[in-house]
Order: structure tokens, then C-alpha cells, then sequence
């Protein structure tokens, strides 16, 4: 008899703490579920909002931040009334606005000279020029997309700048319509020792968040309205190794870029897949991470960057 009853207390003990479980895991899946939602309805009212305010792009970060970008020329307080009378007040009050005003000039020229890079980096691969490297353009003062090629090279960079602008104006046709000059700079590289390596991707499922990997990058649920995400870290000179991990949830190809000392390593991901890229020998400084749509589409997805103390294997 003391043996059936104690038999019958496990058995409750464990059918009990099966339940705690399943109810945590159902209340985890729930708040998941309803932070979309809300998000959805947000963004729903800022898709509405896209033309007559002149928003250019938008996200929410996962410290419930929602970042806005907007024409110069519009009324930022007119946005915000039209949020607050087109949004649940309690789903707003979860959220800290910030906007940035851009010329639609300034969004346009930017959009021009990604598509610029993305055909000079495409022109780079299918000829194997793998000792050109391509920066990520800068807009100010003016328009230049930046070449680098090592000393040793056998092109001479007059010669790769007329390729280049030859290959650009074969091209015209992919190019936006629009009155943008820009300028191919084509330079030697000086310091060597400082650029980074190609990362190579990585075949191990990882968590980012363990104990040995340090997050610094963490932005679930992207949205970009310009196809054109960046953000910046600042990488420690006590850490060589960092790992970088996007998720496109677009239905377009993607590129992916990491901008460091001014110069620019680009790689490839297919819509609706996800990659984490280590990078093995980092140099310390500030980096960037920059995802662009291939056609100028929204961007969606996720964006990772960990930086190890170990090594990563």
C-alpha cells in the first residue's frame, strides 16, 4: 500500500510540473504572439501614413524603439497627432518614437548609389577581380563610390576606374532615372593590415546569446520601408573574433555588408534564408552592418552581431 502511494505522488509531481511547463511556454508563445500583433497594427497605421507625411522607411527595435525616417519637408508634429489619433493608446505607450528628417533628394541619391555599388560589385565577382574591394558610397559632401586595389596589382587604377565607368554605362538602363552625378575614386591600398578578411559562413546552429558570445547587435522583427538597413558597433581591441547573423524574411535576395576603416566586405543571401558569417581575425575600431533589398523593396527580418572572447569555431 505504501509502495502504490508513493508510486501516485510521483505521479502527480510530475504531471503537475508537466503542466507548470506547458503553462509557461504557453504564456511565453502568447506574449510572442502578442507583441506581433501590435506591432502589425503599428505598422499598418505607418503603411497608411507612407505618402501623405512622406515616410521613407521605418522599424521597431527590440528595446521598443520605433525608428521613422521622413521628408524634410513635412510636418513631424502632424505625424505624431495622426499616431495618437490612429493608434491604440496602450499599444503607443509601449513604444519611444524617434524620427529623422532626410531630403527626398538625399533617400533617392542614397537608393541610386547602392544600386551603383550592387552592379559594381556583381561586375567584380564574375570577373574574379578578388584584389579590387568596393566601399560602401558615401553621399556628403557628394556622391563617390570608393575603390580600393592593393600596390601590388597588375590594373592600374586609371584603368579600373574607366572599366568601371564603362561597365556603369552599359548598365544605365537598371539604374533609377535620375539627375544624380556621382564619382568613381579608385585608391591603393595603404595599411594592409588593418582590413579584414573575407568571414566565412559558419555550419554550426549557434546561440548567439550564450555566456561565451557577447550580443551587441539583437534586431528581431525588422522593417525597413527603404530596403536599407544599417547599424554600428564599435569592436574592442582585447577581441578578435566576432559573428555576424541575418534572417531575410524577404521574398528578394539580399546583400550584406560589413564596413570597417573605411573599407567594405560584401556577401550574397537568398530570399527567404538565413545566414551567420564568423569573422576570425577582426580588427578593432568601428564597424558597420548594412543589409540592402535587391530591388528596393521592404526589408524583413533579423540582424545579429556577437563578438566572442573565445574563439569561434
Amino acid at each position: 500500500m505504501r509502495n502504490f502511494i508513493s508510486v501516485f505522488i510521483v505521479i502527480v509531481i510530475v504531471i503537475l510540473v508537466i503542466n507548470v511547463n506547458i503553462d509557461k511556454n504557453d504564456n511565453f508563445s502568447n506574449k510572442n504572439v502578442d507583441v506581433e500583433k501590435k506591432w502589425d497594427r503599428i505598422a499598418s497605421v505607418l503603411e497608411n501614413a507612407w505618402d501623405d507625411f512622406g515616410l521613407f522607411s521605418f522599424q521597431a527595435t527590440p528595446d521598443s524603439t520605433i525608428f521613422i525616417e521622413m521628408d524634410e519637408t513635412k510636418s513631424e508634429l502632424q505625424l505624431i497627432k495622426y499616431l495618437e489619433e490612429n493608434i491604440n493608446e496602450t499599444d503607443l505607450n509601449q513604444y519611444n518614437i524617434k524620427i529623422t528628417k532626410k531630403s527626398l533628394h538625399e533617400v533617392e541619391t542614397e537608393s541610386f548609389m547602392m544600386k551603383v555599388s550592387g552592379i559594381v560589385f556583381d561586375y567584380l565577382q564574375e570577373n574574379n577581380y578578388h584584389d579590387v574591394d568596393i566601399y560602401v558610397p558615401s553621399i556628403k559632401p557628394s556622391p563617390i563610390l570608393k575603390i580600393s586595389i592593393p600596390k601590388s596589382s597588375t590594373r592600374s587604377s586609371e584603368n579600373i576606374k574607366k572599366e568601371l565607368e564603362d561597365v556603369l554605362a552599359s548598365k544605365s538602363d537598371k539604374l533609377p532615372n535620375k539627375d544624380i552625378s556621382y564619382e568613381i575614386q579608385v585608391d591603393e591600398q595603404i595599411d594592409e593590415s588593418t582590413i579584414e578578411s573575407d568571414a566565412l559562413i559558419s555550419d554550426v546552429v549557434e546561440d548567439l546569446e550564450g555566456t561565451e558570445n557577447h550580443l551587441i547587435i539583437s534586431d528581431k522583427d525588422i522593417f525597413k520601408g527603404n530596403g536599407i538597413y544599417k547599424m554600428s558597433w564599435a569592436q574592442p581591441s582585447d577581441s578578435k573574433e566576432y559573428k555576424f547573423h541575418v534572417t531575410n524574411n524577404t521574398g528578394t535576395n539580399v546583400t550584406v555588408q560589413i564596413q570597417q576603416s573605411s573599407h567594405t566586405k560584401t556577401y550574397n543571401l537568398a530570399a527567404n534564408d538565413s545566414t551567420t558569417w564568423i569573422q576570425s581575425a577582426a580588427s578593432s575600431g568601428d564597424h558597420t552592418i548594412v543589409v540592402t533589398t535587391s530591388d528596393g523593396r521592404i526589408f524583413k527580418g533579423d540582424v545579429f552581431v556577437s563578438r566572442s572572447d573565445v574563439p569561434l569555431n
